[in-house]
């Protein structure tokens, strides 16, 4: 295995520590942590509509687990936060996180005009078609809206809705060319790889068309889900001509070839 950094996982369901563990002994270099907002005692408030995945953390608690997970185990850890895209919201949201030391930030898609797309199935052609448009809106404006390292899971509406509409791949296309403009990554995700590998090929291929850098990130909420899904991400990758993935320290962006 050639990838060996992973730039998305959880730590509520477990710890910093059980996580960097996982990470060595899956063979990892890096490991970047970035628990959800939504799990932070100060950002709950405004997103109490989002389930809970585990216990609440304040941020400074959060922090130092991740700093000490890192000392102790003598292992390079980069601190991270999944920050989701509201529009309504964003100012606020990125108001209780922006004055900490992250090295990378990822924005991620939830929620669609308040639906929680990930717990909505059984919708008709229609709806879900429209459901993917205004979802490739939103991750276009999660790129461009200067917030954000990098943008997670771009095919996860999938999770529910098999929909696709008729000009996916080149709505696709505009998303990995508008990250590109902007520098931001676009996230070749775990879970979406082992869930629907196709659609992350479409991706890929997206983003090998355009010229847009890719971040790899397990989405592992588990230890035992580090770098799950890595090996056939890497294959992915290669299918496409994708040859480097994007990783962060303090907001800048390293690459490193597979």
């Amino acid at each position: 295995m050639t990838i060996d950094t992973d730039f998305h996982s959880h730590v509520s369901r477990s710890s910093a520590m059980q996580m960097v563990e996982s990470a060595r002994e899956k063979g990892l270099r890096i490991l970047g942590l970035s628990e959800h907002d939504f799990q932070m005692q100060e950002a709950r408030s405004l997103l109490e509509h989002m389930p809970l995945e585990g216990v609440i953390l304040p941020f400074a608690g959060y922090i130092e687990g991740v700093r000490m997970a890192g000392q102790q185990a003598n292992f390079d850890v980069r601190l991270g936060m999944e920050v989701d895209f509201l529009p309504h919201k964003n100012g606020e949201i990125q108001a209780t996180i922006g004055d900490y030391d992250w090295d990378f930030l990822i924005g991620s898609v939830h929620e669609i005009d308040g639906l929680l797309f990930e717990r909505h199935r059984h919708m008709g052609q229609e709806v879900g078609q429209e459901l993917w448009r205004r979802y490739f809106s939103l991750l276009r404006d999660a790129v461009n809206s200067g917030y954000f390292s990098l943008v997670s899971h771009p095919v996860r509406m999938r999770v529910g809705n098999p929909h696709l509409p008729p000009d996916f791949d080149e709505e696709l296309e505009r998303l990995a060319r508008e990250a590109a403009r902007s520098n931001v990554a676009l996230e070749l995700n775990g879970y979406d790889v082992l869930t629907y590998p196709s659609l992350v090929r479409r991706l890929a291929k997206a983003c090998a068309a355009q010229g847009t850098p890719v971040s790899v990130g397990s989405d592992a909420h588990k230890p035992r889900e580090i770098a799950q899904a890595h090996k056939l991400t890497e294959e992915i990758m290669r299918e496409a001509g994708l040859s480097r993935v994007r990783i962060w320290k303090r907001h800048v962006p390293e690459e490193y070839r597979i």
